[in-house]
């Protein structure tokens, strides 16, 4: 069996394999394999070990220019806005009224669920007063405003 035939049967294997178990990163090493064989069927005499540089070479060249491709098609899209505060629990509760369960001097906590946040506010709030979320200035205490 020629080299070139090798180089050709590993490029559609690692393609296959790619199509088995995506990742998108055996197919560039694929196609680093595939010009490998288009190489060695042009020179049938180069050396293994040139084969080899190319091989790595190559497989640098097409996973920069895959990552580039895919980050582009990747940051490019929009998600949905509805799922835009999925994993931002804090963005979730903006807007949320809350019942203020206990103030001790300028620290104020509110009632969410079951759970008890620590809240700033320019208010002067008094336990059981009624609030809504604003935001959080650093993404543990909520800053309220009295309703």
């Amino acid at each position: 069996m020629p080299l070139y035939l090798n180089w050709l049967t590993i490029a559609v294997a690692l393609m296959i394999i790619e199509l088995i178990i995506p990742g998108t990163y055996l197919i560039w090493f694929g196609f680093a394999a595939m010009v490998v064989g288009i190489m060695t069927w042009l020179i049938p005499d180069l050396a293994l070990i040139w084969q080899l540089i190319w091989l790595a070479l190559l497989s640098v060249f097409f996973a920069v220019i895959g990552w580039r491709i895919y980050g582009k098609l990747i940051f490019k899209q929009e998600s949905n806005s509805k799922y835009k505060d999925l994993n931002n629990p804090i963005a979730q509760m903006k807007g949320k009224t809350v019942e203020i369960a206990s103030v001790k001097g300028d620290k104020i906590q509110v009632s969410i669920g079951d759970t008890v946040w620590p809240a700033l506010s320019e208010d002067k709030l008094k336990v059981g007063d009624k609030a809504v979320i604003i935001g959080s200035p650093n993404g543990v205490e909520l800053t309220i405003q009295k309703k």
